[in-house]
């Protein structure tokens, strides 16, 4: 993102697709974002809209209603940003179902300039075919489900956010921030979206393809595996081999590496690799220095850390460093 302004004076609207039980922070998020830009920029603005199929009071998975205007009273023109926003599964599957609503998106979808979801809205994309042949992320919770219903969709489990041509999908809740920021930074300026974030206390970039969180979450959710996550995570120092970690859980190594690969969705020894690079990032976070943190986590090699951590995180140790300054 540059600092020159790109939207001109051309005002843009941006457009919630929201139903029942809704999330409410994929909405209040970004909209804090675009309320932002619209303090900060003179040069243009933003206006928000809220859309549901009956309009009116819409109540979301927290209990708080909003209030909504009917998708059908709303013309789409060519400035405009469609958002789906996500929700409980029971709730995206209502969505795929409501008539109206899959219509009007359909009617839509080449009228708006952008079209995007945010969080589990990316499955209300899917099922309409928006999706297919394109790179698209959603909650984590969800990347499976999304992977195997729509194999057409070719879906980032490691993305905050994806953009494809003019489709915008992002990960879970609060990733919608990230991409609204980039938005207002391809609309606007870097500078604008800069001081977005820093007035909402958030990064003030953080790269689409930086994973969406945290590998400790990931590996809780085994049932077989979770001892060794926690020897895992008192020897990065150590040269660990697969044969290692198949001891530590008294198998074989070839059954080990089956049984861990089926589970954890992942092969061992990339799954250290992540273990190495994720305590990394905690000690960048801290104030660790680059080359005391290599040792730390099982680097020999400058080099080789450098090259891992940013094929990871898409951003060097260094530049990493520099964002929690």
């Amino acid at each position: 993102m540059g600092d020159k302004v790109k939207g001109g004076n051309q005002d843009r609207r941006i457009v919630f697709v929201i139903f029942d039980q809704f999330e409410l922070l994929d909405l209040s998020g970004p909209s804090a974002v675009f309320h932002g830009a619209r303090a900060l920029s003179k040069e243009s603005d933003y206006q928000i809209h809220i859309l549901s199929s009956a309009g009116g009071l819409v109540c979301s998975r927290s209990g708080i209603e909003v209030n909504s205007q009917t998708l059908t009273s709303f013309s789409v023109s060519s400035t405009d940003t469609i958002l789906v926003v996500g929700g409980s599964r029971e709730a995206i599957n209502q969505a795929n179902a409501d008539k109206t609503l899959g219509a009007w998106l359909l009617a839509n979808r080449a009228k708006a300039e952008r079209l995007g979801s945010i969080c589990s809205g990316a499955l209300v994309l899917a099922n309409l075919g928006f999706l297919k042949g394109k790179r698209a992320t959603t909650h984590w919770a969800d990347v499976s489900r999304m992977a195997k219903r729509f194999p057409d969709v070719n879906v980032e489990p490691d993305a905050l956010y994806c953009v494809d041509q003019n489709i915008w999908t992002s990960a879970g809740v609060t990733t919608g921030i990230d991409m609204a920021l980039a938005m207002v930074g391809e609309d606007r300026s870097a500078s604008v979206a800069k001081e977005i974030a820093r007035w909402l206390v958030v990064y003030a970039h953080r790269p689409g393809h930086q994973s969406q969180f945290s590998e400790l979450l990931e590996a809780q959710q085994s049932q077989t595996f979770s001892d060794i996550v926690v020897w895992l995570d008192a020897n990065l120092h150590r040269n660990i081999k697969v044969a290692d970690m198949a001891e530590q859980c008294a198998m074989s190594e070839r059954t080990f590496y089956r049984k861990f690969t089926d589970e954890m969705e992942s092969s061992p020894s990339k799954f250290l690799e992540n273990r190495r690079l994720f305590r990394a990032k905690q000690l960048l976070e801290a104030g660790g220095a680059v080359k005391s943190i290599l040792a730390k986590v099982g680097y020999k090699s400058e080099l080789g850390f450098r090259k891992a951590f940013e094929a990871k995180y898409g951003i060097s140790p260094a530049q990493h460093k520099r964002m929690q300054s």
